[in-house]
């Protein structure tokens, strides 16, 4: 059964970091910590991995990292949603800081998207953007500061409450996640603690020594801040 993308959930976004393998290892690791922890996961993936990440049938979702705004068609070197709904991915991430659109490009990406079934996580690196984004109505808006990817912040994050608020008084049923520098469980813990519907990590899980028992942590941690928000 596909799992909903619904609260409280956990993304994984391994990038080109991680070979097929590890990947997979990775996804059926998380697919039974978020069983165990009634956490939904998301893998967000290469193109090219797409497919075997999804015949494997771990217990978790499958994200392209992008898309193209062709349509089907004699077009050359473009993911197009029909290839990535034929791949059996179940949503695309949207305007990643590494992978920036224009406004005019995201609102026809989220639309295409929307009309071939996909969920979409639009990402956002203000409070100013994040609505904007909201206001297309994607399945997700994530909070992503630029300053903080990649980094281990470890700081107060005091926009998370508010932000969260706003996203859901533009746009009620989109879900609000937030992330950038989510290095440790107890980051990914008091982002949850404190009102997001999901949040997730990349250097957190791919650079720990041991990325198989990060991802578990990441997900029980995840949870753990989420019964504290919904006692």
């Amino acid at each position: 059964m596909t799992p909903e993308l619904v609260g409280p959930f956990f993304e994984i976004g391994p990038k080109n970091l991680m070979r097929r393998s590890e990947v997979e290892a990775l996804a059926a690791v998380a697919g039974r910590a978020a069983a165990e922890h009634e956490v939904t996961v998301v893998v967000t993936v290469p193109t090219a991995m797409i497919a075997p990440i999804r015949d494997g049938d771990y217990g978790v979702l499958v994200f392209a990292q992008g898309m193209d705004r062709e349509t089907a068609g004699p077009s050359m070197n473009r993911v197009t949603a029909e290839s990535l709904v034929d791949a059996g991915a179940h949503g695309v991430m949207l305007n990643h800081d590494a992978d920036p659109l224009t406004d005019e490009v995201l609102t026809a990406l989220v639309g295409r998207a929307r009309h071939h079934g996909l969920r979409t996580i639009v990402c956002a690196s203000t409070c100013d953007e994040a609505m904007r984004a909201a206001d297309l109505r994607p399945t997700v808006v994530l909070l992503e500061p630029a300053e903080l990817i990649g980094t281990a912040g470890s700081g107060p994050r005091d926009w998370v409450g508010g932000s969260t608020q706003a996203i859901r008084g533009r746009a009620e049923d989109v879900l609000a996640m937030h992330a950038g520098g989510v290095a440790t469980p107890a980051v990914a813990e008091a982002l949850m603690a404190a009102g997001a519907d999901g949040t997730g990590s990349t250097s957190g899980v791919v650079h720990a020594p041991d990325p198989l028992a990060a991802a578990q942590a990441f997900i029980a941690a995840t949870r753990a801040g989420w019964d504290r928000a919904h006692p």
